[in-house]
């Protein structure tokens, strides 16, 4: 399973760098491929994420600058509705101008799993809400500071079908 991921994160990656639409930071791509600037619900950025080349969803992803650590929501093509994974899942975020420097999201805990504002986000044992780097140990000052910029995209694996999103620039939430 691990060589199946390592490839579909190999190929996403061939893809996402051969042109694939880049989206700015605070815009959200329609149906028709125009961008759009919207206020997003968490001050992150915001982009769409495909399964076999159709659109499943709308992530939100924040950076927050004094700490360098993230936030990530997923919704369904609405952009409102929770897209839940498992609580064990994994969310790749790959930080292709960092030499596809990668980290790892995942749940802040399996009881309730509550954002920085305390709203819990598990619903029937999943979860649209995953943050880094959590408990886990992981140095995550390469993202600190106001001026951080990178060009990334994000990944993951739900029952064996690989979801991904196109690259976006990633710019910190500022305090």
């Amino acid at each position: 399973m691990k060589k199946l991921y390592t490839l579909l994160t190999t190929l996403v990656l061939i893809f996402n760098t051969q042109g694939n639409q880049v989206l700015a930071e605070g815009h959200a791509d329609d149906d028709h491929g125009h961008s759009h600037h919207s206020h997003t619900p968490h001050s992150g950025v915001v982009a769409p994420f495909t399964n076999s080349g159709k659109k499943a969803g709308v992530l939100e992803l924040k950076l927050h600058d004094d700490k360098g650590d993230l936030e990530l929501w997923l919704t369904q093509k609405d952009g409102k509705t929770p897209f839940d994974l498992p609580l064990d899942s994994i969310i790749t975020v790959r930080f292709t101008e960092l030499g596809n420097q990668a980290v790892q999201l995942q749940v802040r805990n399996t009881t309730s799993n509550e954002d920085e504002d305390g709203k819990a986000n598990i619903r029937g044992n999943k979860t649209h809400y995953f943050i880094f780097p959590g408990d886990t140990g992981v140095d995550a000052s390469f993202l600190v500071g106001k001026e951080f910029s990178s060009d990334v995209f994000v990944s993951f694996l739900v029952g064996g079908e690989a979801y991904t999103s196109s690259t976006f620039t990633l710019k910190p939430h500022t305090h």
